[in-house]
């Protein structure tokens, strides 16, 4: 909490409940460690079987970046929680700070990290949506990349030829 607005169909798609965990204000897509850590064991404990993070570190709703501290202290919980991290990178490279570095979840817990956004705010393509996934190049990250890839073939997802043209420059 905040997330974008694909995070509650995604969920909606793969059949799972969202629960939101609170934001620090300065921080947006990224919740606080220790609320998270609070969430997912509450939920276990009352029978549900929470296995996801949506993150978005450079975060839309809110126009802030994640400090790398809490974005470490995040990915921590998620690792020893059993959690994979689903990181929206959509304005990773949109929101500007020069001199800053700003490490993903890919970079700090790449096992467990799966990278998604959307080619629009670099395209400047309007309503021609485009979307990406990086997975990990191990067993498990080609389970989930065969996966995606069913499930676009069933919904018959495709990229608009200019949108394919400008993706590939």
């Amino acid at each position: 909490r905040p997330c974008g607005p694909h995070v509650l169909p995604q969920a909606a798609l793969l059949g799972r409940d969202v629960h939101t965990v609170a934001a620090p204000a300065e921080c947006g897509g990224v919740p606080d460690p220790f609320a998270l850590l609070e969430t997912v064991r509450r939920l276990r404990a009352e029978g549900g079987d929470p296995r996801i993070l949506v993150l978005s570190p450079a975060d839309d709703p809110t126009g802030t970046l994640a400090e790398p501290e809490l974005l470490h202290e995040v990915c921590e919980v998620a690792w020893d929680e059993h959690l994979l991290v689903v990181s929206d990178e959509t304005f990773r490279d949109v929101l500007h700070h020069p001199g800053e570095v700003f490490p993903g979840p890919a970079e700090i817990l790449p096992a467990r990290t799966v990278c998604i956004g959307d080619l629009g705010p670099w395209l400047a393509v309007p309503g021609w949506n485009a979307g990406f996934a990086r997975f990990t190049d191990d067993e498990p990250g080609r389970v989930l990349r065969d996966r995606a890839l069913e499930v676009l073939a069933r919904l018959r997802a495709c990229v608009p030829g200019p949108v394919q043209a400008a993706a590939a420059l």
